[in-house]
């Protein structure tokens, strides 16, 4: 029998071609990813019987379910907390702090999001992915399948739908509650999408909007009732309402209204963008809210809260029904996880006698400010304050030719003085100490960026969360570690509940695993091995 050269090149071709197509069905054909804001997993075990069946519980029931998954950086909003998830990384390399930072070179406080370089397509908000430094699993699987894999991204808040976004985002769409549309940045290149812009046009944005939340089982169905001896509480919400008659803002983003906004737009993408369909993986990212108006405790202890738990409860079953019947949930991964909120609030802690508070700033620097014109004369010796870093007038210090490190350290005694300071650290002692990775100095050193730290930086005790000069809290949490719940479902994950230690910044090895692509490139987390074998 001959066997020619050609036939050989045939053969080898078709075996290369066979081990590609093997390799592709390994991995899954879309990824979702869900973050849900305030989701605390005390308050999904006290409403278990309350749920459907194939809501929560699928995730918890038919997935893993990992009950030790910790923060380890400093909570200072939604931003940080999801760029965390997104990198594998920490503040420290990644640049994203918080929610908002102090600009030295403006001397004023704006959004991380803030890039006068871009324009709002529907907002005037000018905001992009520029001071997120590092890349994102998002955009590794964008650059490992250019032109093949397609990303999006939906949610209530900016900051979460461009974190969640990455750089390279086909498109994302964010809640414009002023205006009720559904609004995006030109730093994208798809701008909004066509079924966002639909859902503007034709009146459905609006719609869902104004429905009324009112509750959605009779009064004496709820659990709140029997768990808290409380009698359930009648209510009723219009979204559209201003949040007061001094705001422009409306209720619509802490109301299930937001939840079915995004849930809706999320079902349109998948539809309409035949996301899953070909052998290379595509994903979604959403955000998802259990925040409700004017909370000021986080315990599960209105019948709000419940509502609004069981309400999106349907919201995430009917979302799985429908693309798990497209796609099988075979070729469907979905992940579930939540930004740093404790189960308790300052005030709650301070009901039970267990040490707590509220840091506010403006007076301990007026404090700091006249203490030090005591001492070096009459200047403004404190040029800004924010987010627990304090900002020095290093040009007033070294025109009176002062010695820096020394001021720095009088500040640092100074501040221990307060109520509810734990600590406080030059710049250089943060930079330079080598300590256990788990403790408190560890973690607010990832927390810093060199493009917005301080001069020095302080920590608050457990149970202390800080308010911003509006009294709005900066980040959500006191707590030392703060878990998060984590539950990843689908595609070939056999159901465990796994009580191992792992960090938020393992996430993301873990799903680049999965896809196989490479590991974000400021990824300094660990592979989960229960979901990787």
């Amino acid at each position: 029998m001959r066997f020619s050269t050609n036939s050989f090149f045939i053969i080898i071709s078709l075996i290369f071609f066979s081990l590609a197509i093997s390799a592709q069905a390994t991995r899954p054909r879309l990824v979702i990813g869900i973050m849900v804001d305030g989701l605390q997993q005390k308050h999904i075990d006290e409403l278990w019987n309350t749920f459907d069946d194939n809501g929560f519980k699928r995730f918890i029931r038919d997935g893993v379910n990992f009950r030790n998954v910790h923060y380890n950086i400093v909570s200072a909003g939604n931003a940080s907390d999801i760029a965390n998830v997104m990198t594998g990384s920490i503040p420290f390399y990644n640049g994203v702090t918080g929610n908002y930072i102090f600009d030295r070179r403006t001397s004023t406080i704006q959004s991380i999001l803030q890039d006068e370089n871009e324009i709002g397509i529907g907002t005037k908000q000018t905001f992009s992915a520029f001071k997120l430094q590092s890349s994102t699993i998002a955009d590794e699987l964008k650059m490992a399948y250019p032109d093949k894999s397609k990303s999006f991204a939906v949610a209530i808040h900016p900051e979460s739908a461009i974190m969640l976004g990455g750089h390279t985002a086909n498109s994302v769409a964010w809640i414009d509650d002023i205006n009720l549309r559904w609004v995006t940045t030109g730093y994208y290149t798809e701008g909004l999408s066509r079924w966002a812009d639909e859902m503007n046009v034709n009146g459905e944005f609006k719609s869902i909007s104004s429905r009324k939340w009112e509750p959605i089982f009779p009064l004496r169905s709820y659990w709140i009732s029997r768990l808290t001896g409380n009698k359930a509480n009648n209510f009723e919400y219009h979204p559209t309402d201003r949040k007061s008659k001094l705001s422009p803002e409306t209720l619509l983003k802490k109301t299930p209204s937001a939840n079915s906004l995004v849930a809706e737009l999320a079902l349109k993408t998948v539809m309409n963008e035949n996301l899953g369909t070909d052998d290379y993986p595509d994903l979604l990212m959403l955000q998802f809210t259990v925040r409700i108006p004017k909370e000021r405790l986080n315990a599960l202890n209105t019948t709000e809260k419940e509502d609004i738990y069981v309400r999106l409860d349907r919201e995430i079953q009917n979302l799985t029904d429908k693309v798990n019947k497209k796609l099988g949930i075979e070729n469907v991964l979905y992940f579930m996880f939540a930004n740093q909120t404790d189960p308790y609030s300052p005030n709650e802690l301070g009901e039970k006698k267990i040490p707590a508070g509220y840091f506010s700033a403006n007076r301990s620097m007026a404090l700091l400010n006249s203490y030090l014109m005591a001492l070096y004369g009459q200047e403004k010796w404190v040029e800004n304050y924010f987010g627990k870093n304090i900002y020095l007038n290093k040009r007033k210090i070294e025109e009176r030719k002062l010695n820096f490190y020394e001021v720095q350290r009088v500040v640092c005694d100074f501040m221990l003085d307060f109520e509810g300071v734990q600590a406080a650290y030059t710049l250089s002692e943060l930079l330079s100490m080598g300590v256990d990775n788990n403790s408190e100095k560890a973690r607010i050193r990832n927390s810093i960026h060199k493009s917005n730290v301080g001069d020095v930086v302080i920590s608050l005790m457990p149970g202390w969360l800080e308010l911003d000069e509006n009294y709005g809290f900066i980040g959500e949490s006191g707590s030392v570690m703060t878990k998060t719940p984590f539950y990843i479902y689908g595609w070939k994950i056999k159901p465990q509940t796994v009580e191992k230690s792992y960090l938020t910044a393992d996430i993301a090895p873990s799903l680049s695993r999965i896809l196989n692509i490479p590991f974000p490139n400021a990824c300094i987390g660990k592979v989960m091995e229960e979901i990787v074998n």
